[in-house]
């Protein structure tokens, strides 16, 4: 962390120089990489998916100083040791994934972070076990799991404040019977009124990008009315090709649709999720 004297506001850290013996091909090598950071100045990760950019989608304050964070579906964990630069007081990195196989462990040893990593299931997050968290990262995840809404409910349990979604949508990437991806359609080529309806496409092999990991595509008002029914407030920030990013706020009370007695929707689960004291 540093001061900017010039303009008195505080600034990331920059990325350190590469040790005097490094190579490049030696340290990336071994590990499927995701996302492309600057790990060291001029050198990134070799993944696709640019943290910058992202970053500046869900508009990840510049500013973490004070902020408790928890990184879900971490895998390489580089927007975890992207919110250290930003000056983080904790970042808690949490997937199903061995840290040791995704090339999280090794870039944590070369940048002597302080990230914690903590294997588990987005479906078991507990206050009790885990905390909770100023900043909860949600970044192409969604589509990745086959119980989207349980996931959501189990986020706002830990969630005090601020959630940052980045995910699949298919406002601009609906796939239709028998076809992948590769030949996706505008959902308004559908109908313009399938815009405004919540819809979770189900993906039952791989037809979207050739995964068998991608179960669900929803289109933007499906995640936002998810979010929204889980108790929080939700914004669409942008959207780009298939993509989409968006800002929730949990709120500090349980919805009125859903304390009426709405059956599941007021369950143990979703009681346990409002925690009103806090």
């Amino acid at each position: 962390m540093k001061k900017d004297f010039i303009n008195n506001e505080w600034t990331p850290e920059e990325p350190p120089l590469p040790p005097s013996s490094f190579s490049p091909e030696e340290f990336f090598a071994g590990f499927s990489w995701h996302q492309q950071w600057e790990v060291f100045k001029g050198v990134f990760t070799p993944g696709r998916n640019p943290v910058g950019l992202i970053c500046n989608n869900i508009t990840l304050p510049t500013d973490l100083r004070g902020k408790r964070i928890l990184d879900i579906g971490a895998w390489n964990g580089c927007f975890s040791f992207e919110c250290e630069r930003r000056g983080a007081d904790e970042i808690v990195a949490f997937g199903p994934e061995n840290p040791d196989q995704t090339g999280f462990n090794r870039l944590k040893d070369a940048l002597q972070s302080k990230v914690i990593y903590q294997l588990g299931s987005v479906y078991d997050l507990n206050p009790d076990n885990i905390g909770r968290f100023d900043i909860v990262l949600f970044l192409g995840v969604l589509y990745h799991l086959r119980y989207p809404l349980l996931a959501i409910d189990q986020i706002r349990r830990i969630a005090n404040d601020l959630v940052f979604i980045e995910t699949h949508l298919i406002d601009n990437c609906f796939i239709e019977a028998g076809k992948s991806s590769s030949n996706a359609i505008p959902l308004k080529k559908v109908s313009r009124r399938l815009l405004g309806v919540p819809i979770w496409q189900y993906y039952k092999r791989k037809e979207l990008g050739n995964d068998f990991s991608n179960w669900f595509g929803p289109n933007s008002k499906a995640v936002m009315d998810a979010f929204t029914s889980a108790g929080f407030t939700i914004e669409l920030l942008t959207a780009w090709g298939s993509r989409g990013s968006f800002r929730a706020i949990s709120t500090k009370e349980i919805p009125e649709f859903l304390s009426g007695g709405s059956y599941e929707g007021y369950s143990t689960l979703i009681q346990k999720s409002v925690n009103l004291n806090y």
